[in-house]
This record gives structure tokens, C-alpha cells and sequence, in this order.
């Protein structure tokens, strides 16, 4: 799991009118709307007695801390501790934690980390969001497995053809193989494009592509956590897909995903179009959940790769230089510590600026440079 990207932390329409919890990278946080109905995101942990911010409420746009009311602000600075009046001047290192936020595509996006604004990744966009002609389905799920698996299968051109029935032979088809493909490798991640002839259509899907012709389709990834997969059923029959990825802990894959279609876009036709990408997600579900190890791994020998698995190869590449950055939560250091001894927090962006914070950082790995020492 890693800091300083963003990170779907919750529908727009899950914020009413009290705080959310919402756990992500094994840490929790309070996501609120202010006075202005601006969604926030702030440390859950109020820094007077520990209590958790998420089950208090919001009182004139503030989070006001169930224990002893204690509010906090969506910049994280504290306005009001009651036991000290009205006017009392509060204490300087009276803050807590609190991460830029974009709502977006139906979703609230927080940053977790501290870089400031000029140096971070964007989030993975949505171009067709405000194109004619496209209509956009949204799924919610829960995966039971390391997130890092999941973005994996997604860049995997070759588990299509034995996972998903519609859109592969089973290894029935005696000329099968992956076709060679290059990567096209950007800031912040990279993807593929390739073609492939899956079965025959059935159904509708023979209104829109003829038998024998094939299909366009790719992936990849921006960030550690956020995919794209495009299928181009035919030149004109597009379904992109957006997939933000979510890290609640590190077996626990929280994952909000948007299809945008410019086919079939009739409400008629949402039903099927659900049933099928649930199928789809089931399919996936079946094979990710059960891998063993749960975590993707560096090692050289306990697990052969061929030429299809040349985009996630690259994925653990850029995991490994985002690691190298200093921005890999330290989970081996966490758990050798007693459990709830001590309290720790995401850095946000005001702690370049300011000193004098109550909470810890959460661990990170040592980058090389730390290492050596």
C-alpha cells in the first residue's frame, strides 16, 4: 500500500448528514460535507483522547468529536474545544490530519500523503464523462485479497481466454495465442492495446459484431491502484472501463468501478448490460480470491512469467520504484508493534509546512539511501 496517491474513498451519495468512515491503506478516516457542502477527508483520530471523529457529528460544518467535542474544520484545524469557552485561544498543535479531496465521476477521491500539490499524480480521468453519446453504469464490490492481485488480473491479456466464457475458447482453438504487443509506458503508469477473435455472438451482440471478426481490447494502470480496460467490440461499439481500486487493509480490496458504453445506451438495456458485467466480476472473483501467495512477490523463482505477463511485470517495476520513493506503508512494522499501543496517521501536506504534530506518521519502508545507512 502506498502513500501520496488518490484514492476513492466513498460514493458522493454515501455523504449525508454524519461523518463516514471510511478505511483505507489499514487506517481510518472521517469523510464529511462543510457548510459549503465541499466533501473533506480528515484523520478518524481526535488528537485529544483518541476518540473516532466518524461517530460524531457535523455541526455547522465542522466534525465535532463524540467524546468531548472537540471540532475540527476540513483544513483540520481545530475551532471549538467547548471545555475551554467560546473564547479561549487554542493551542497551536490543536489539528489533525486532513487530505486534499476531488469529487468526480459520482466519487469523493482523497490524496493520502504529503507531497504538495505541483508534485502529485492526477487521478486516472474520465474523457467521455461529458462526451454525447455514452451512458455509464456504476459497480460497487468488496474483493478478499491484496489489491495489488487484482490490478494484476486486470492487465492479464491471457486469463481472458480461460476465465471469461464469452470472451474466450477455453484453449479450445488450437492456433491460440497471445499476440505480441507493445507497452505504452506514460508518467504515472502504462497499458496495451491488442486484437483478439473471442466465440461467436449470441443474443443481442450479433446486432453489433459479425462472426469471425475480432475485437480490440486493452488495459493498464495509473498509480498503483487505478485501471483502465477498453473493448472495442466493433470500430464504432465502445465500453471503457474505469476502475479505482481501493486498499482498505492489505487482504481487503474495496473497489469502485464506472463502464461507460456508447452502445445499447437505452435504459432498456441497463439490466443486461448489468448482468453481464457482474458475471464478468463474479468470474474474476473466483480465481483472484484463491491465489496463492495473497501478495504479488519480487522473487526471481517461486513464480514463472512468459511473455504475456510483460505488463505486469512492468506494474511491479513501478511498484518498485514508487518503494524506492519512500512511499510503501511499512506493514511488517506496524504489526510488530502492540496492538492499539500507539496511535499513527497518513502525513498529509500540511506537515511540510508546520511542526508540532500530536500523532506519528505511519511507518513507511526506508528508501535505499535510508537503508545503507
Amino acid at each position: 500500500m502506498f502513500i501520496n496517491f488518490w484514492y476513492a474513498a466513498a460514493r458522493s451519495s454515501e455523504l449525508r448528514d454524519k461523518p463516514l468512515r471510511v478505511r483505507m491503506l489499514g487506517q481510518d478516516f472521517a469523510v464529511f460535507r462543510d457548510a459549503e457542502g465541499v466533501a473533506r477527508c480528515v484523520s478518524n483520530i481526535c488528537i485529544h483522547r483518541g476518540a473516532a471523529l466518524a461517530d460524531g457529528k457535523v455541526v455547522n460544518g465542522l466534525v465535532q468529536c463524540p467524546y468531548h467535542g472537540w471540532s475540527f474544520d476540513g483544513e483540520g484545524r481545530c475551532r471549538w474545544i467547548p471545555s475551554l469557552g467560546r473564547t479561549a485561544t487554542l493551542p497551536a498543535r490543536a489539528r489533525i490530519d486532513a487530505y486534499p479531496t476531488i469529487e468526480r465521476y459520482g466519487i469523493v477521491f482523497a490524496f493520502l500523503g504529503d507531497l504538495p500539490e505541483a508534485e502529485r499524480p492526477g487521478i486516472l480521468e474520465i474523457p467521455e464523462w461529458d462526451q454525447p453519446g455514452w451512458t455509464f453504469d456504476h459497480y460497487d464490490f468488496t474483493l478478499r485479497t491484496n489489491y495489488e492481485r487484482s490490478i494484476e488480473n486486470a492487465l492479464d491479456p491471457a486469463h481472458t481466454e480461460f476465465v471469461h466464457p464469452a470472451m474466450g475458447h477455453q484453449g479450445a482453438e488450437e492456433g491460440y495465442r497471445v499476440p505480441e504487443f507493445q507497452i505504452d509506458k506514460k508518467t504515472w503508469g502504462a497499458g496495451t492495446m491488442l486484437e483478439f477473435e473471442p466465440p461467436p455472438p449470441r443474443g443481442l451482440w450479433r446486432l453489433l459484431r459479425k462472426p469471425g471478426t475480432k475485437v480490440v481490447s486493452g488495459s493498464g494502470f495509473h498509480g498503483p491502484s487505478h485501471v483502465w480496460t477498453y473493448v472495442h467490440i466493433t470500430a464504432r461499439a465502445f465500453s471503457h472501463q474505469y476502475i479505482y481500486h481501493t486498499p482498505v487493509d492489505e487482504l481487503t480490496d474495496r473497489v469502485f468501478f464506472v463502464n461507460a458504453r456508447n452502445f445499447l445506451t437505452h435504459k432498456l438495456f441497463k439490466k443486461g448490460a448489468d448482468r453481464r458485467s457482474m458475471a464478468i466480476i463474479e468470474q474474476d472473483r473466483g480465481i483472484i480470491e484463491k491465489l496463492e501467495p495473497m501478495f504479488t512477490t519480487d522473487s526471481a523463482t517461486d513464480q514463472l512469467s512468459v511473455r504475456a505477463d510483460a505488463l505486469s511485470m512492468h506494474y511491479r517495476e513501478r511498484l518498485r520504484e514508487w518503494t524506492a520513493k519512500g512511499w510503501r506503508v511499512d506493514t511488517e512494522a506496524l504489526a510488530r508493534e502492540r496492538p492499539h499501543a500507539r496511535a499513527v496517521t497518513i502525513p498529509c501536506p500540511a506537515r511540510r509546512e508546520q511542526p508540532g504534530w500530536v500523532l506519528d506518521n505511519i511507518p513507511l519502508r526506508p528508501t535505499p539511501t535510508q537503508e545503507a545507512r
